[in-house]
């Protein structure tokens, strides 16, 4: 393969691109916040649904999949990609590099394609009330085909990446293709934007316009039928709107988001393929971060809107962290979703006077022996 040497020897030259210190410290606190928030954040669901058998619902598998993703770019390419491009050394090493760009290249897709499928299924669901709603076996088989073709699409580019390490001390992880294959590069950057943003985006458009469309239809219905009920007229228009406002919600942070980096990809291919410097240097630089970070905060924030706006979610928030022992609570939820066991736990208070102290009765679902199962009740005060 062919590399631009000038480039190299620049790079080599010069390990560092030139940014003030005022934005070095603001990157540094905008990359820090966004991963920590979205440790936190995303970490929060995976224990919500995992420990949760109530919330363990397709949707909810979705979400906690697209939230182990984020997690998994949070852990390697928030970091890395930033300090490589401010660098333009590549310190971490033969594997990171390629770890790094597969891992960022999945999870980039798979969050998009992920929202696609979710709005599919919600679509289904108030369009066809009565229709089989989708299973946790077609879920799983849903996950597992985005993630196969996330690596069909993203196998290209995966291919081109090189680990440079025969100039000294200098090493670079680099998307090496061929000069005479140049306006592959650009055709591929273009079929990425198309199928990682456009399809993604206009399904979700549409999705959410027609369940808005379909909810309103129905309640007009409702209020016809029910106009003497004005609290529950009220009550339907609120839940009505909130929807409404999530749905835009999602569609706004995908587009906010996922456009800029596919932009910032394209341009850097048109000027790597037709060695033209359309805007400064510096500017370059500052729109290569603007747009990285933007896309770091859409794939937390993806999650969190579709987790936090959910009632459940965050009722069962501190339920669930205010009952993990350790890890006993965390342990019995991941061994439910593998064995399909289940343990039901009620918690009730004494009365006004404070006759009695507060207990906690447990139902938990045992296979026996002979291949019957049993219910077993354990009431246990708390002092």
């Amino acid at each position: 393969m062919n590399f631009d040497s000038n480039l190299t020897d620049l790079q080599c030259e010069y390990p560092a691109i030139e940014i003030n210190f005022q934005l070095k410290t603001l990157l540094a606190l905008a990359y820090g916040l966004v991963g920590a928030l979205s440790l936190v954040g995303n970490l929060a669901v995976l224990l919500i649904v995992i420990c949760r058998k109530e919330m363990q619902t397709v949707t909810n598998i979705f979400i906690s999949s697209v939230s182990a993703a984020d997690l998994v770019i949070t852990s390697f390419s928030l970091w890395a990609t930033p300090l490589a491009y401010y660098q333009r050394v590549w310190y971490f090493g033969k594997y990171m590099c390629y770890m790094v760009s597969v891992v960022q290249g999945l999870s980039l897709m798979w969050v998009p394609l992920t929202l696609a499928a979710v709005a599919l299924d919600r679509y289904s669901l108030v369009a066809s009330p009565f229709r089989q709603p989708m299973t946790k076996k077609t879920c799983l088989l849903i996950i597992a085909g985005i993630w196969m073709g996330g690596f069909a699409v993203l196998s290209p580019m995966i291919r081109m990446v090189d680990f440079v390490d025969s100039y000294g001390p200098c090493h670079f992880c680099l998307e090496s293709w061929d000069h005479d294959k140049q306006h592959y590069r650009l055709f591929y950057g273009l079929s990425v934007l198309v199928i990682r943003s456009a399809i993604p985006l206009i399904l979700i458009s549409l999705c959410h316009w027609r369940i808005a469309h379909i909810l309103n239809t129905q309640t007009k219905k409702f209020q016809t039928l029910r106009s003497a009920s004005t609290a529950t007229h009220s009550t339907d228009i609120k839940r009505k709107q909130r929807l409404q406002t999530l749905l835009l919600a999602m569609v706004v942070i995908f587009a906010v988001s996922s456009l800029p980096l596919d932009l910032s990809n394209v341009l850097q291919d048109l000027i790597v393929v037709y060695q033209i410097r359309p805007v400064p240097d510096n500017v370059r630089h500052f729109i290569f971060f603007f747009c990285h970070w933007t896309a770091m905060a859409g794939t937390l924030l993806n999650p969190l809107v579709y987790a936090y706006y959910n009632e459940n979610f965050r009722r069962q928030i501190q339920t669930c962290f205010g009952e993990m022992r350790g890890q006993g609570e965390f342990k019995r939820g991941l061994y439910s979703i593998v064995s399909g066991r289940y343990s039901y736990r009620e918690t009730f208070r004494g009365d006004d006077e404070g006759n009695h102290p507060e207990r906690q009765r447990q139902t938990t679902r045992i296979e026996l022996a002979n291949n019957q199962a049993a219910d077993i009740e354990v009431l246990r005060t708390d002092l």
